[in-house]
């Protein structure tokens, strides 16, 4: 599986978040809200007018990797599992003029890099602006590879 930040290439569409959690799941037809493999709501694309994620952000290029060392050194040096997890960040939809707010699951401890959200951001709005380019959704690792550019273009 192919990630950056906050995006997740999974079989036939993009998820945007934890998939083990609270996400989000890009397909060419739908947007789907979802806690783990439950869905908590399907909306049609035509019917969206933005998609924003409130995560915490770090200039820190690696920072899951970080995280990663850091807790498993303490876990280690404890010889017990610390029980951090990270917190739910927000994602806000709205569609058809009405706001809908969800928790949004992170991936690691700690922030994303923010250019990985910025690209994020950018790719959101690409798709809701271009439904041309929605079925690129059934190939998620190549529209990553789309928010990566969007992300770069913008800095």
């Amino acid at each position: 599986m192919k990630r950056y930040g906050p995006l997740l290439a999974v079989p036939d569409s993009l998820a945007i978040g934890d998939p083990g959690r609270h996400h989000l799941r890009l397909t060419p037809d739908a947007v789907i809200i979802r806690e783990g493999v439950e869905n908590r709501g399907i909306l049609s694309w035509e019917s969206l007018e933005r998609i924003t994620l409130d995560v915490p952000t770090t200039r820190f290029r690696l920072p899951g990797l970080l995280g990663t060392i850091v807790l498993g050194a303490l876990s280690a040096a404890l010889m017990s599992d610390l029980g951090i997890d990270p917190e739910d960040g927000t994602m806000e939809i709205r569609a058809g003029g009405e706001p809908i707010r969800s928790p949004l699951s992170r991936h690691h401890v700690g922030g994303y890099w923010a250019p990985t959200v910025l690209g994020a951001h950018r790719l959101l709005h690409y798709l809701i602006a271009s439904p041309e380019h929605r079925t690129l959704l059934a190939h998620p690792e190549s529209l990553i590879d789309v928010a990566a550019k969007l992300a770069r273009e913008a800095n």
